[in-house]
């Protein structure tokens, strides 16, 4: 019985997350330590600077787990952009399969990367549960739909940014190092709250920022949300990015297969 092309796409998805995982971690062990390793390496700098931001206020809550919040999901976003990015160079020959496609590659990684973070954050935010920190979770839904948009955020994002480093290979390292300046712009560290208000209207044309501080909304009770914060904002902008990362993918798809 012939299989349908749904079918097709399933079985070569499930195939290449399968083939990830195993090169992922199959022979480096030390690769899972490393999943927990990296968030916590956030926590444990940004606690070593806790002393300089301590008049801060951070409404009550334990400050790792309010770094965790941030990190964790800015960690899934900025992993699956760049596994997307370099989707097309790392299985460039599986594509001589006439029924694996790049974007099943990008779907593999995304689902991949989705699933190391969920994992981590599960883990994570359990484990300082059971040292005594205060683990709210007082929103379930909220942060779904953060984590949701963010993985189709990283998606379109890791598409465009596939699509320039086929044209310019030298920006690789430019656009891996963007990420740095996002981190901070993202309100990871501190409550944006407590930043200087002339700065806000520029912060605030960043998707991340909004999503951050919904996720900790979600989080804890008693956090207060900056003024302009916008759930509506983040869903067109993931869209924005999602539609023209796709397209222009797919209009290039096949130059992309050529070097």
């Amino acid at each position: 019985m012939a299989r349908t092309p749904w079918q097709v796409q399933k079985s070569v998805i499930f195939a290449l997350f399968i083939r990830e995982l195993r090169t992922r971690f199959g022979t480096y062990k030390g690769g899972y330590i490393w999943l927990l390793a990296e968030p916590i390496l956030h926590i444990a700098v940004l606690m070593s600077l806790r002393s300089f931001i301590r008049d801060r206020s951070m409404y009550g809550i334990d400050f790792p787990v309010f770094i965790a919040v941030g990190v964790i999901p800015f960690i899934l976003f900025r992993n699956i952009t760049m596994r997307v990015m370099d989707g097309v160079d790392s299985n460039r020959g599986l594509f001589s399969f006439k029924q694996i496609k790049p974007i099943d590659t990008f779907l593999a990684r995304a689902l991949l990367d989705t699933m190391v973070s969920l994992s981590v954050f599960f883990l994570l935010l359990t484990g300082m549960y059971w040292f005594g920190l205060d683990v709210p979770f007082r929103d379930p839904l909220p942060v779904l739909a953060i984590y949701v948009l963010l993985i189709f955020g990283g998606l379109g994002l890791g598409m465009i940014f596939c699509v320039i480093t086929h044209y310019l290979p030298e920006s690789k390292s430019i656009l891996r190092l963007s990420m740095m300046p996002l981190y901070l712009m993202s309100g990871i560290i501190l409550p944006i709250a407590s930043l200087p208000q002339w700065l806000l209207p520029y912060l605030l044309w960043n998707p991340l920022l909004h999503a951050i501080e919904i996720m900790r909304g979600a989080f804890f009770v008693q956090y207060h949300m900056v003024q302009g914060i916008s759930p509506l904002f983040v869903v067109m902008s993931t869209l924005a990015v999602l539609a023209f990362g796709f397209t222009w993918y797919w209009n290039r798809r096949l130059e992309l297969l050529a070097r």
